[in-house]
């Protein structure tokens, strides 16, 4: 995991794993959630819509709970 001085935003949303702080999780994840709000807007709601959805929380999830283990241990 990179440092908190290490990287910046766009970094933070394009990367597979967390970011270097919890802070910077949140922000990324209300960043994910207004992007997805966005394209629910111009797609509509239908099946595939609500699957890639699906897929999205639940990697934003697993994601947040990865940095979780990491945020606790730095000092």
């Amino acid at each position: 995991m990179k440092q908190p001085d290490e990287g910046n935003l766009f970094t933070d949303l394009m990367e597979l794993g967390p970011a270097p702080t919890m802070a910077r999780e949140i922000v990324v994840i209300v960043i994910t959630i207004a992007i997805v709000a966005v394209l629910f807007a111009i797609v509509g709601t239908s099946l595939p819509a609500f699957v890639v959805l699906g897929v999205i929380v639940a990697f934003m999830g697993v994601r947040f709970v990865i940095g979780m283990r990491h945020w606790g241990k730095q000092s």
